[in-house]
């Protein structure tokens, strides 16, 4: 499907927004555990969403299956995968775990290829997962990969995630197609917050920091940009734009996210890791397979 340039401009404001939710991430790490700051990120999301549909007057389906859908999709793509990533952002940068999270894409391949039909693992996708993968091993290092100190974990963590997120699109293709996009946004954020409160309570206990001015503008960015904001953009983008386009947004999302660390707060990448990612985005460009089929056609 080709790109319009309104599909552009919501492809790239999706991966700044993405992008900066790493960056918010690593600064409210420093005030609250991180499965507290994943309950007021889908909570906050929940309350969002859940007013847009009220003022815009959206029916939420009451069907049971609808709502067991969206609390398995809350599980996979909200509970884990947040969690995950913001357990990993203790001990890596943002910019470090955004360049990890694009292993999503070669994740999803895979899964999609075992549990759907119309999903199939071609050639160029397989050599494409072969180089992202290659990729991602070079942003976190050949040595150290099997190192399991603090850091390593943490990068597990963030590749775990996109493991979950790989299951999530694909339970999302099979039980939610049909639905209005800012429904199942909303039924998937609230059964998210119900997960992420019960996990807080019992891992962190009642939530105990100080509200600055500071954690207000992270949780708005965060909560009501980051997580409603965004899921709406991604939703409308998909019905413009097709899933395999999607797949761009998690080339650029380390870009901003990289940027954003590196002059807000002074964390730069290593060569090692621009190098691992530069890699990682030759493997979306096999994946995906136009960029080379249109270079051929040149030929």
């Amino acid at each position: 499907m080709t790109m319009s340039r309104k599909a552009w401009m919501l492809l790239l404001l999706l991966s700044a927004i993405w992008g900066a939710s790493f960056l918010f991430i690593e600064i409210a790490l420093r005030a609250m555990g991180p499965l507290t700051l994943m309950f007021f990120r889908v909570a906050i999301a929940a309350l969002s969403l859940g007013a847009y549909a009220l003022i815009m007057r959206l029916g939420v389906p009451r069907a049971r299956g609808f709502w067991l859908s969206c609390f398995v999709m809350g599980l996979l793509n909200n509970a884990i995968p947040f969690s995950l990533i913001a357990y990993g952002q203790l001990t890596i940068t943002g910019g470090m775990a955004s360049i990890i999270n694009a292993n999503t894409a070669f994740f999803g391949v895979i899964v999609a290829a075992i549990f759907l039909a119309n999903e199939r693992l071609t050639y160029h996708r397989l050599a494409g997962v072969i180089v992202g993968v290659a990729g991602v091993v070079i942003v976190v290092g050949p040595a150290e990969l099997f190192a399991f100190d603090v850091a390593q974990i943490g990068q597990l963590a963030v590749v775990v995630a996109t493991l979950s997120y790989a299951f999530a699109s694909v339970w999302g293709r099979v039980r939610l197609q049909g639905y209005d996009g800012t429904i199942t946004a909303f039924g998937t954020a609230l059964c998210a917050s119900l997960i992420m409160a019960l996990t807080m309570f019992y891992a962190e206990g009642v939530p105990d920091f100080k509200v600055t001015g500071d954690l207000i503008i992270v949780a708005i960015g965060l909560g009501v940009i980051g997580t409603a904001g965004a899921y709406m953009i991604y939703f409308k983008l998909l019905a413009l734009a097709g899933a395999s386009n999607l797949m761009l947004v998690t080339i650029i999302v380390p870009i901003f996210a990289v940027t954003l660390d590196a002059f807000i707060l002074q964390q730069w990448v290593s060569p090692r890791e621009l190098a691992g990612f530069a890699v990682i985005a030759i493997g979306l460009a096999v994946m995906d397979g136009r960029l080379f089929a249109r270079l051929y056609a040149k030929r």
